[in-house]
């Protein structure tokens, strides 16, 4: 009985490990994209055209293929033309879009302390707590 009981427990063993490095290996990964976008800086005004053309041309070549019928097709079409229709960005508005992507994914990067993200699970809980009291009143 104890045989089977410690070969089970040795047996799951290595199903644990690999979590903890699944975990870890994603907030390595997530904070590498952030370094690359950083290192990398914002793309340019042609690089954003050229992109933005390439999506247009995807989508007509949706809009063309024959599998969209009826309002589907109508919808898909009314992006494309809106698509066409967008306005030419400048470096800046390129400039501040990349910097508010990368402060977004530098937020949303996972706490390194679980105990931390327990405090804050449970600062949350006693801020909305909170409001629900004032608004009650």
């Amino acid at each position: 009985m104890n045989f089977k009981l410690i070969l089970t427990i040795l047996l799951s063993i290595p199903l644990f490990s690999s979590a903890a490095n699944l975990e870890r290996d994603k907030r390595v990964m997530q904070r590498l994209k952030v370094d690359i976008a950083e290192l990398k800086g914002p793309p340019s005004v042609e690089q954003v055209i050229k992109k933005q053309k390439e999506s247009a041309d995807d989508l007509l070549l949706v809009i063309n293929s024959g599998r969209y019928e009826g309002k589907r097709l109508d919808y898909l079409k009314e992006m494309h033309k809106k698509m066409l229709k967008r306005p030419l960005l400048t470096q800046e508005e390129i400039n501040e879009k990349h910097r508010a992507m990368i402060n977004q994914q530098k937020k949303d990067r996972p706490f390194k302390n679980k105990n931390m993200r327990k405090k804050e699970m449970m600062l949350n809980k006693k801020r909305k707590n909170m409001r629900r009291k004032q608004d009650s009143k």
